[in-house]
């Protein structure tokens, strides 16, 4: 895989964001993971074995056309750095949900907390109804510092030492993780692989991302120590294994209190307060906004220097 496939995927990522296609690969493979879902469901075996099958189904069909596409084109090295590129492109999701944040953030300023209510209930799984701006701003920036290090740092991380197919790999361990992947009597034991699989593969990523946070943590009036102390104390204070390690780091950074109690499919879930300060507000979500554009531009610019010193 050349190099110049990771720029030409962070080019078309930062000029076009993530289109609207009904064929979008990830699109795809959502249509795919709920035929095969159906399928699974099927099989005379426990829920976590139809699990263990689904996820390895999807990881197999995704994988061999991604490789396959490779081979066809193998024979052109610019034209397989092209098609490399496109396909490192469409799993990466740096710039779309910043810009989707951003419009709660816009929406809440003409149109208050009804306006930022919708736009919000478009991005996160929890319930938004009744939402003031501290639990808009907050959900809100929880969401933009996950999405910093699964569809931003993890990608560039497994793009840089894999191209396209390790790419892929996680994002479709981590889209499938997003539908099964719930803690629901439906899907505990049904996506406990995808889960699991997925946490394995943003176990580096999310800690990488707090590092790189914390780096640009100035540009926002941040300290570097603050925010790696934050990380390093509340990481792991959430029940995911990962998720914490980039919210807190934001929260340090900001120099804000995130997360908090929140209602989940209409069920109260008693999430810790990570951070220390006060509740956000839309003035620290646009300085959230600033800090993941940075923090997304030292990332691309990692993933091509260790992409390039793999391949030298």
């Amino acid at each position: 895989m050349s190099v110049y496939a990771i720029i030409i995927a962070l080019l078309l990522d930062f000029a076009l964001g993530d289109p609207v296609l009904r064929w979008h690969p990830v699109r795809v493979l959502g249509y795919a993971a709920e035929a095969l879902e159906v399928f699974c469901r099927k099989i005379h075996a426990s829920a976590r074995l139809q699990g263990v099958v689904f996820l390895s189904l999807n990881i197999c069909l995704f994988i061999f056309s991604v490789s396959f596409i490779q081979l066809i084109v193998s024979f052109s090295e610019p034209l397989s750095a092209l098609l490399d590129g496109v396909m490192i492109y469409f799993a990466l999701g740096g710039t779309c949900l910043a810009r989707e944040v951003s419009n709660v953030a816009a929406s809440f300023m003409r149109e208050g907390e009804e306006g930022a209510q919708t736009n919000l209930g478009m991005l996160v799984s929890r319930n938004v109804d009744g939402m003031g701006e501290e639990e808009i701003s907050s959900s809100a920036i929880e969401t933009l510092a996950e999405n910093f290090s699964d569809s931003a740092c993890a990608t560039l991380f497994y793009a840089a030492i894999g191209g396209a197919p390790l790419a892929w790999l996680h994002r479709v361990v981590n889209t499938l993780d997003a539908m099964v992947g719930y803690r629901t009597e439906e899907y505990a034991e049904f996506g406990w692989a995808s889960a699991q699989l997925d946490d394995v593969l943003n176990y580096l990523p999310a800690r990488v991302s707090a590092i790189i946070t914390a780096v640009v943590s100035p540009t926002v009036q941040g300290g570097v120590n603050r925010t790696l102390e934050r990380a390093r104390l509340e990481g792991g204070a959430l029940s995911s294994p990962n998720a914490g390690y980039p919210i807190a780091a934001f929260a340090g950074a900001l120099g804000v209190k995130l997360c908090g109690p929140t209602r989940y499919f209409g069920v109260l879930k008693e999430k810790p307060f990570i951070g220390t300060g006060p509740r956000p507000g839309i003035a620290d979500v646009m300085r959230a906004l600033s800090l993941y554009w940075n923090a997304y531009a030292f990332a691309a610019a990692a993933a091509v220097a260790l992409g390039w010193i793999i391949r030298a």
